[in-house]
C-alpha cells in the first residue's frame, strides 16, 4: 500500500468522523430529550435504549458473510447515506405530535421503531468499518492514532452539542418540538458530510477466506475457553451494569431535578470534555504499557461514578462527577477497543467485532429493561427509585470487574510499568525503550 494514500485515507477518516460525531450529538445524543419532549414514560425510556441496541448489535452477526461478496468500502458508505435519510422521519415525528395527541404512546413508540432502524444500518456497516480502519492503522500506531482521533472528534461532537443545548435554551416550551426538528435536520445533513469523506478513501485489498470464518454459535459455546471470548463477556456484563441506569440519567435531571436543556447540556458535556483531554494520555499509555493494564485500571475506578451520584444533586457536584466519568471512560474505551485489534488477527476482525457487538447488544437490552422494570414497579422507600439505580449500577460494575480482570492476560511484549517509588526522591532515571512489537 502506498504510504501517501495510506495517510490521505486515514486524513478523510478523520475528517468523516468528525462529520459524524457532529450528526451524533445533534441526534443519537438528543434521542432521550426528545422521547421526554413527547410524553415518553420510564418504560419507554428503557425501551429506546434496550430495543434499539439490541436489534442493532444483532444485525452485526450478518456483515462477516456479507464482506465475502461485497466490498467494505461499499457497505459502510451504503449504510452512511442509510443512516442520513433516516433521520428524516425521526424529526418529522415532532410534526405528527398535534394530531397523535399529547402525552400520547404513539410518539415516543415512533420514535422508539425509527431509531432502532437508524441504529440497525448503523451496526451493521461497523464490523465492516472497523476490518477497513483495521487494515490502515499498524499495531504501534493504534494507541496514538485513535487517541488523537477521538479527542478531535470528541471537540467535534461537545461543540455541536453544545450549540443544540443553547438553541433549545432560548426556545419557549411551546418551541421545543420545532427545535428537535431542527436539530435531527441537521444531523441529517451532517450524516451526509460524512458519507462524502467515505466515498474518498481507500479501502486495501480484503481477502476473505472461509477457513478464518465460525459461526456465533460456535463462538458462544468456546467463550469461556480463550482470551477473546473472557473478555467479550467481561464487557457484556459492564455494558450490563450500565445499561441500568444509564437511560435514565437523563430522567433524572430533566425530569426528577427540572433542569434546563442548557444546564443538562452542561453536565452531559462535562464527560465528553474530559474524554477529549484523556484520549490522548491514555493512547499513550496503552502504547508504551500495554491495552490490559489500562483495561485494569480503568475497570476498577468506573463503579465509582455512579455512587458518587447519590451523594448530591448540585448542577456543579454533577458536572465534577461526569467529569472524572469522562476521563475513565476514555480509558476503558480506548483500552477495549484497541485490545480486540490486539487479541485478533485481521482476517478475523470483522467477525470479531460483530460477535462482540452482537454479545454487548445482548447486555444492553437486558440491562435496559431490568433498569426500566425497576423504575417503574419498585418502590425502595429510602432514596429516590433512579438514585437505588445508579447505586445497583456501580456495585455490578465493581463486581464484574473484581470477577473477570484477573481472568484476562495481555497479548502484546509491552513495557512493564514501574512502580511509584521508582519515580520520587529526586532522582531521575532514563526510561528504557519499548520492547519491539
Amino acid at each position: 500500500m502506498d504510504e501517501k494514500v495510506r495517510k490521505a485515507t486515514l486524513n478523510y477518516s478523520i475528517k468523516d468522523g468528525v462529520a459524524w460525531s457532529v450528526s451524533n450529538a445533534l441526534g443519537s445524543s438528543y434521542i432521550a430529550p426528545y422521547a421526554l419532549a413527547l410524553g415518553a414514560s420510564n418504560v419507554q425510556i428503557g425501551l429506546l435504549t434496550s430495543v434499539p441496541t439490541l436489534a442493532a448489535n444483532l444485525s452485526e452477526v450478518r456483515t462477516p458473510k456479507l464482506m465475502e461478496r461485497i466490498r467494505r468500502k461499499r457497505i459502510v458508505t451504503i449504510c452512511a447515506l442509510a443512516q442520513a435519510l433516516m433521520l428524516l422521519p425521526i424529526a418529522f415525528v415532532a410534526l405528527l405530535f398535534p394530531i397523535v395527541g399529547a402525552k400520547s404512546l404513539i410518539a415516543p413508540m415512533l420514535v422508539i421503531i425509527l431509531y432502532t432502524v437508524y441504529l440497525v444500518i448503523l451496526s451493521f456497516s461497523e464490523p465492516a468499518w472497523s476490518s477497513w480502519i483495521g487494515d490502515l492503522v499498524p499495531e504501534q500506531e493504534r494507541g496514538r492514532f485513535f487517541g488523537n482521533r477521538n479527542a478531535i472528534l470528541g471537540v467535534a461532537s461537545i461543540s455541536a452539542m453544545l450549540l443544540g443545548g443553547i438553541f433549545l435554551n432560548i426556545l419557549t416550551p411551546g418551541q421545543a418540538l420545532s427545535g428537535f426538528v431542527a436539530l435531527f435536520i441537521m444531523a441529517a445533513i451532517t450524516e451526509l458530510v460524512s458519507w462524502n469523506f467515505l466515498r474518498k478513501e481507500y479501502e486495501p485489498r480484503f481477502k476473505y477466506k472461509d477457513e478464518f470464518y465460525f459461526t456465533f454459535s460456535s463462538f458462544v459455546r468456546r467463550m469461556k475457553g480463550n482470551n477473546f471470548g473472557r473478555f467479550t463477556i467481561y464487557v457484556t456484563l459492564i455494558v450490563f451494569a450500565v445499561s441500568i441506569a444509564n437511560p435514565f440519567f437523563a430522567v433524572y435531571l430533566l425530569r426528577e431535578l427540572k433542569f434546563s436543556y442548557i444546564v443538562y447540556v452542561s453536565i452531559i458535556l462535562s464527560s465528553p470534555i474530559t474524554q477529549v483531554i484523556g484520549m490522548r494520555y491514555w493512547g499513550k499509555f496503552s502504547d508504551r504499557y500495554g491495552n490490559l493494564l489500562l483495561l485494569r485500571i480503568c475497570g476498577m475506578l468506573v463503579p465509582v461514578t455512579p455512587i458518587l451520584l447519590l451523594v448530591s444533586p448540585s448542577p456543579i457536584y454533577l458536572f465534577g462527577v461526569q467529569a472524572l466519568s469522562g476521563v475513565l471512560w476514555s480509558g476503558f474505551n480506548l483500552a477495549s477497543s484497541n485490545y480486540i485489534y490486539d487479541c485478533v488477527t485481521k482476517q478475523r476482525l470483522g467477525i470479531c467485532f460483530s460477535y462482540f457487538g452482537a454479545l454487548n447488544g445482548v447486555g444492553v437490552f437486558f440491562g435496559a429493561t431490568l433498569g426500566s422494570l425497576i423504575a417503574t414497579y419498585v418502590n425502595v422507600g429510602f432514596m429516590s427509585i433512579l438514585l437505588f439505580l445508579f447505586l445497583v449500577s456501580g456495585i455490578l460494575r465493581l463486581v464484574f470487574s473484581l470477577v473477570m480482570l484477573p481472568k484476562l492476560r495481555e497479548v502484546r511484549t509491552v513495557e512493564a510499568p514501574k512502580p511509584l517509588w521508582y519515580h520520587v526522591g529526586g532522582i531521575v532515571r532514563k526510561r528504557p525503550p519499548l520492547h519491539p512489537h
